[in-house]
């Protein structure tokens, strides 16, 4: 269950307390019997890579950073 069809936040996220937000923006892994520490570690270090390059292309990541609440903005429609 690595990929939904479906555009709902995962189940397991928010029963677990996620806002929807977080629960919208999650990334999952999957993670076998076969697969190396040395796979696991390769897939953390670019993750964070990517992670920090998205954000530094990020308007919204920036407001965040500034304390921007991006729930109280009221977004046009295009």
């Amino acid at each position: 269950a690595c990929t939904s069809a479906s555009l709902e936040p995962s189940y397991v996220l928010r029963a677990i307390g996620a806002d929807e937000d977080l629960a919208h923006s999650s990334i999952r892994f999957g993670i076998g019997r076969f697969t190396t520490d040395a796979e696991v570690d390769f897939t953390i270090e670019k993750t964070v890579e990517h992670v920090k390059r998205l954000r530094e292309m990020s308007p919204l990541w920036e407001m965040v950073q500034e304390g921007i609440d991006l729930r109280n903005i009221k977004w046009s429609q295009h």
